[in-house]
């Protein structure tokens, strides 16, 4: 297996349709878009950089929440009266209207905090694409992180830096933590 080289293709704030040709043209390369991460200082949609959609989990996660809500608001407000009947006045046990404040708040709740953990664990969880970063990006520059295999250098960069492309060869996240 070919040992696969990172690297970070530069280009201005203005040269946005430089970076997207760029992309097209790594993707004719064969570098699959699984290698290829684009870091701005701006957030850029998927479809301005012709890009495949990113889809997360988190809408998922936020609907089992709400129904595990719903399911503990049925239980508190139907489940509770029947285990532990207390007969008041000749009222019912189970009075529809006001479960609905209950059965709302509960399955809302249980969607805010499902949603919240699930964007809190996105966030740590791990990137397996390439990694790196330089320090115009935050100036600016917009870059397309991607590796490639050793043996497409040559083109690559002739191809890159024919679009306009500063490149930054082997450029590795750098940890900024001590410990």
């Amino acid at each position: 297996m070919p040992r696969e080289v990172v690297h970070l293709a530069l280009f201005k704030e203005e040269q946005l349709n430089e970076a997207v040709e760029a992309i097209q043209a790594l993707r004719e390369m064969g570098i699959s878009d699984r290698n290829i991460s684009v870091i701005s200082g701006a957030p850029l949609q998927e479809r301005m950089l012709g890009r495949p959609m990113t889809w997360t989990r988190i809408p998922l996660i936020g609907i089992s929440g709400a129904v595990v809500g719903l399911l503990t608001a049925l239980f508190f407000n139907f489940g509770t009266p029947l285990l532990y009947p207390i007969r008041v006045g000749g009222m019912a046990l189970q009075t529809i209207p006001t479960s609905f404040v209950t059965i709302f708040e509960l399955t809302m709740l249980g969607l805010l905090i499902s949603t919240f953990l699930g964007v809190f664990v996105e966030t740590i969880s791990p990137s397996y694409g390439p990694q790196g970063y330089d320090e115009r990006i935050s100036d600016g520059y917009i870059g397309v992180l991607f590796s490639a295999p050793a043996e497409l250098d040559a083109r690559m960069h002739e191809m890159l830096t024919g679009l306009g492309a500063e490149i930054v060869h082997r450029a590795e996240a750098k940890k900024l933590w001590l410990f």
